[in-house]
């Protein structure tokens, strides 16, 4: 006779909490228009991932002034509390112009000096002037970085076929196939899409001609606040991919084990279930 309380079928969401969206922005080179960003984000819960250039932050030991235009070494930890910082190489060049020497010493070093002002491993990346080969990205898996992303848009930019020539959904400004917060509402009315949204830019882009402070609102807002999004670091986001996969469900579907050390999510004849880091879960 066949257990009832068996379930019939178990499946893993793409996202935790089974999230349908997921929203992640980056931006690059550390500038003093992060600052405003990063307030903005921290009051409608979006996260960010900033790419930093370690080479290019002042050193003064202050914050820095708006006549600088870097913010200081000092600023980084708290300022980007609860976001990602990533690597963006020490000195911004086209790294499709350098041996692998000096490619690897300028992400290593990056990635050494960002780790001292944050505390944690920076596993990240985007690519300066959007420039990479294959060369780039065969020295960048030798030495440990996870993802990379580059300037090149995509619909379904993830899960990518190769993490370290990472393609996001658009540029902020970019209105192909419409403005950014207009191709957001279309998707997500859509109730059966599922997928990564991910948008990318230049916090200083907002002073620019014809650019302005308020498009920061119009462009963002509308991403944030829904229920069924979920607001992740682009590190997040490879992480709880790589925690998913490596779940195991039994054969008999009476148990579920999860030797990560992330929570997640798991969808138990169509009931969500957290399976905690390193635990087996009776599903019964």
């Amino acid at each position: 006779m066949s257990d009832s309380k068996i379930p019939s079928r178990v499946e893993i969401p793409f996202f935790p909490f089974g999230k349908r969206i997921a929203v992640t922005t980056s931006f690059d080179d550390a500038v003093l228009q992060d600052r405003r960003v990063v307030k903005a984000f921290n009051e409608w819960g979006l996260k960010g991932t900033f790419n930093l250039n370690s080479g290019r932050l002042l050193r003064t030991g202050k914050p820095a002034t708006g006549s600088s235009g870097r913010i200081d070494a000092c600023e980084v930890a708290d300022l980007y509390k609860g976001h990602e910082v990533a690597a963006h190489t020490v000195t911004h060049p086209s790294l499709t112009r350098l041996d692998p020497a000096q490619i690897a010493m300028e992400v290593i070093e990056d990635r050494k000096a960002l780790e001292d002002l944050v505390g944690y491993p920076v596993r990240g990346m985007a690519y300066p002037n959007g420039a990479y080969d294959e060369k780039v990205i065969n020295v960048l898996r030798q030495i440990g970085i996870v993802y990379s992303r580059t300037v090149e848009n995509s619909t379904r930019c993830f899960p990518p076929a190769e993490p370290l020539a990472w393609a996001s959904t658009a540029h902020m400004y970019s209105k192909n196939p419409c403005p950014v917060n207009e191709n957001f509402e279309n998707l997500y009315s859509i109730k059966s899409y599922s997928g990564v949204f991910y948008i990318w830019g230049h916090t200083y882009e907002f002073d620019h001609e014809g650019c302005d402070w308020a498009d920061l609102e119009r462009i963002f807002k509308p991403l944030s606040g829904k229920p069924d999004v979920w607001y992740c670091t682009n590190i997040e986001l490879f992480d709880y991919e790589a925690a998913r996969k490596r779940v195991v469900i039994a054969a008999n579907l009476k148990t579920v084990y999860n030797p990560s050390a992330i929570t997640v999510s798991v969808s138990v004849d169509g009931k969500l279930t957290d399976i905690p880091p390193g635990k087996i879960v009776d599903l019964k």
